[in-house]
């Protein structure tokens, strides 16, 4: 029998049966039990009963049962306060928050009494146990929120003294992981990592030790998840922004095998500067309309992603080393730049590369 329920917490951190979990429990119960059943809360008021017409009246023999503490049979009858039967105190953390109530022969209904209130009181420890426990998440989450949004954590007094009451060290240095993917099925989260979804397919991961990065890795790569992780520091504010521009060069400039900021950090930076060329970008954009402008870029692409090796750049495009070198001298004349001069290959690179960062955001 599943019963959804919830409790009340008063003022007084006195915690009280609610009439409504009260009820659904008399309800499921009577279905198998032939006798009335009722549920008193802390004052001896029926809150719950399978006879509808005694709901918010007083009964007494809950009020003995309430001030002892311990079960009371009722013998005799006083009429709408109270029948024959036997009533058993309800009990959360050693206090009696409650009575329930059966009808009939004392010695017929106790042992199903002592059974209601095992059942009742499992629920309530078990929902009490489950509020305790979402409160913690809800508390952790925003404090994960605030320290990933947060410079110099170290300095900052109010995050300090959370952290402190949370049991965590913000000392100690960090990753700070994101993994891309709306299903997180057989991903298994260190007990001593912190997570919580950055957006509704981005799920952050913080942890502090390199082998847990390792199995990060490996449950991204057999998905084939993107994946990016930050750089070791104190600043995860810092550490998020490297993950999230890992994953997104990643993506700019099509690469395979990139999972490190530390390996896309200089991209990044070049990505992000005003290096670029207008007049260069333009010739990028003309190669499209043609075939022979396509093969000249897919010929600059594999020439930079093999360093400059015009054997390599051959092999990969599967073509002969002389159309490899006329392509390049054809690109050479294009942007009136010469392939063997170091900084006119590292200018036609930056514009490369956002050149491919505008078409992957056009798409």
């Amino acid at each position: 029998m599943f019963i959804i329920i919830k409790l009340i917490v008063n003022e007084g951190n006195n915690m009280k049966l609610d009439p409504n979990l009260a009820q659904t429990i008399v309800d499921k119960m009577m279905e198998n039990i032939p006798y009335n059943i009722n549920m008193m809360n802390e004052k001896g008021v029926i809150i719950a009963s399978g006879d509808k017409k005694r709901l918010n009246s007083l009964h007494i023999g809950a009020i003995d049962t309430i001030k002892s503490g311990k079960t009371k049979p009722m013998i005799e009858s006083y009429g709408k306060f109270g029948q024959p039967g036997v009533n058993i105190p309800v009990e959360f953390k050693h206090q009696t928050i409650g009575v329930i109530g059966i009808t009939g022969d004392p010695k017929k209904v106790t042992p199903l009494a002592s059974l209601l209130k095992v059942s009742t009181e499992l629920l309530i420890s078990q929902l009490n146990d489950s509020k305790l426990e979402n409160q913690h998440k809800e508390t952790l989450n925003h404090f994960l929120y605030q320290w990933t949004n947060t410079d110099n954590v170290l300095e900052n007094d109010e995050l300090s003294i959370r952290a402190h009451s949370l049991n965590i060290d913000l000392s100690l240095p960090r990753f700070a992981v994101i993994i891309e993917t709306n299903n997180t099925n057989g991903l298994i989260i260190n007990q001593s990592d912190f997570h919580f979804n950055q957006t509704a397919e981005q799920i952050l991961i913080i942890t502090k030790k390199q082998e847990n990065i390792e199995y990060y890795l490996a449950f991204c790569q057999k998905n084939h998840f993107p994946i990016g992780i930050s750089n070791r520091g104190y600043n995860l504010k810092q550490a998020v922004k490297e993950a999230q521009a890992t994953i997104k060069v990643t993506k700019e400039l099509n690469l395979t095998n990139i999972y490190y900021f530390q390996q896309i950090k200089f991209s990044n930076e070049l990505l992000n500067s005003n290096l670029y060329s207008d007049k260069y970008l333009s010739v990028f954009k003309n190669f499209l309309k043609t075939k022979s402008g396509n093969e000249l870029l897919e010929t600059l692409e594999c020439y930079f992603k093999h360093n400059g090796n015009v054997t390599d750049t051959s092999q990969a495009l599967q073509v002969h080393r002389n159309t490899t070198n006329y392509r390049l001298n054809k690109i050479s004349e294009f942007f009136e730049l010469n392939l063997h001069d170091l900084t006119d290959i590292f200018q036609l690179y930056i514009n490369f590369l956002q050149f491919k960062k505008q078409q992957y955001h056009k798409k």
